[in-house]
């Protein structure tokens, strides 16, 4: 009997895979946290990719915008923009400094959650604002992108002399990689924007994946609106799997956005055999605070399986399902056919994207969900089998595969770049 531990909430959960069970880790290069964090992400202030510094930027502005993740996101807030202040020109004093959290169509979020978040340091030091993506009198017109929509974005990015973001550099199942750009599209933007990017026929082009930017619509678009938001700087950093950061790349939206996710993809893809049953993680809190977001970890777990196979995800979900519209469109339906070719066709609206990708996945592979946060009739009613625990899940797994199965286990989930051999 072999145990592996599969990360969950804020713990793991245990998996054991029974003798004469053929089985493969798929996990990324182990990368230790750098011996000091402040340091790492000094260098990258210090050493900007493709722009100029932050202190050169914050010579001649007086108000200035910092864009931050919100809760779904294990950024680390608390060291980042206080090392961002810091590098600024004068005293922090001398500024007018604003916080927006980038929600893109998620929730608005507590204060509770944004204390938790943010600290209550920073909280109390500077203003903190909440983007809503429906709010139309928070939104401004930057003109119109290359696709002939008009961009909307949260009316403190024109208000603002110089606009900042950080973020957290991540493999993304349609976008290519988190980060960057993306903290402008989806992050502030309008609904109308968020809705336009994220349509069933961006959603289904090819190209619309995992590690992939060079032809990817999804990415190119939120780089376009990155750019007429006037982005000046970003701070992005990498992170291992206990949610420490081991990089940090500073500068340019583009150019250093790129040299991260060159980071990223090159420690965290990994080869594998084609299996018949891939066990997965939704990389654990807070990336598995809701079903919705664990559709990440479900469709990474499809790359590496055989049309047929079972994927079977543990993700806590303390937030339930997390999203209405996700859940009402996986109501909505009889079957899970019948649910692709509807989340597959115009229009486009909110949540449809995550149905959608969902939807693929489940046309192809029974998909086991382990969750102390659904219960097992919804879980039912919405396409996916129900176990308690990763054994009886493997149990299932087995009984449909055969015990002759390869399994695979991925143990942080979405963060895994898996390639197929």
């Amino acid at each position: 009997m072999q145990t592996v531990s599969v990360l969950y909430g804020r713990g793991s959960q245990a998996l054991q895979i029974p003798d004469g069970v053929a089985f493969q880790i798929i996990e990324p290069i182990g990368t230790a946290t750098s011996e000091s964090v402040e340091k790492t992400v000094q260098d990258a202030l210090d050493n900007p990719i493709g722009s100029a510094g932050i202190r050169e930027l914050t010579r001649t502005a007086h108000k200035i915008l910092i864009i931050t993740n919100d809760n779904t996101r294990p950024m680390p807030s608390r060291l980042t923009i206080p090392a961002l202040i810091k590098n600024f020109y004068l005293a922090e004093a001398r500024y007018d400094i604003t916080i927006l959290i980038a929600t893109g169509l998620h929730r608005m979020m507590t204060e509770l959650e944004i204390r938790e978040q943010l600290g209550e340091e920073l909280v109390a030091k500077y203003r903190v604002v909440v983007h809503s993506a429906i709010d139309r009198e928070g939104l401004v017109s930057f003109g119109f992108l290359p696709s002939g929509e008009e961009l909307f974005l949260n009316r403190l990015v024109a208000e603002n002399d110089l606009v900042i973001a950080e973020g957290f550099i991540e493999p993304h199942f349609f976008a290519g990689f988190s980060g960057g750009r993306k903290s402008i599209l989806p992050g502030v933007a309008g609904a109308v924007n968020i809705l336009s990017n994220h349509r069933p026929a961006n959603i289904a082009h090819p190209r619309s994946t995992q590690a992939v930017l060079n032809g990817n619509p999804i990415h190119e678009e939120c780089l376009a609106a990155a750019r007429m938001a006037r982005l000046q700087f970003i701070l992005n950093v990498a992170l291992n799997r206990n949610k420490q950061v081991v990089a940090a790349f500073a500068g340019d939206v583009e150019a250093a956005h790129l040299a991260g996710c060159k980071y990223v993809e090159e420690r965290m893809t990994v080869d594998v055999r084609a299996a018949d049953i891939v066990v997965t993680s939704n990389h654990g809190y807070p990336l598995d605070r809701n079903l919705y977001q664990a559709v990440k970890g479900i469709d990474t777990a499809a790359k590496a399986l055989r049309k047929g196979g079972v994927i079977i995800v543990a993700a806590e979900c303390i937030d339930g399902v997390g999203h209405e519209f996700f859940k009402q469109h996986l109501l909505s339906c009889g079957s899970v056919k019948e649910l692709l070719a509807k989340m597959s066709a115009p229009p486009s609206e909110i949540d449809k994207w995550q149905t959608q990708i969902l939807a693929r996945v489940l046309v192809n592979h029974t998909v086991i969900l382990v969750s102390a946060g659904i219960e097992r009739e919804l879980a039912e009613r919405m396409f996916f089998t129900y176990a308690t625990d990763l054994d009886e899940a493997l149990d299932m797994a087995l009984s449909i595969t055969g015990r002759d199965a390869l399994v695979s286990v991925m143990p942080e989930g979405p963060v895994v770049i898996p390639r197929i051999q």
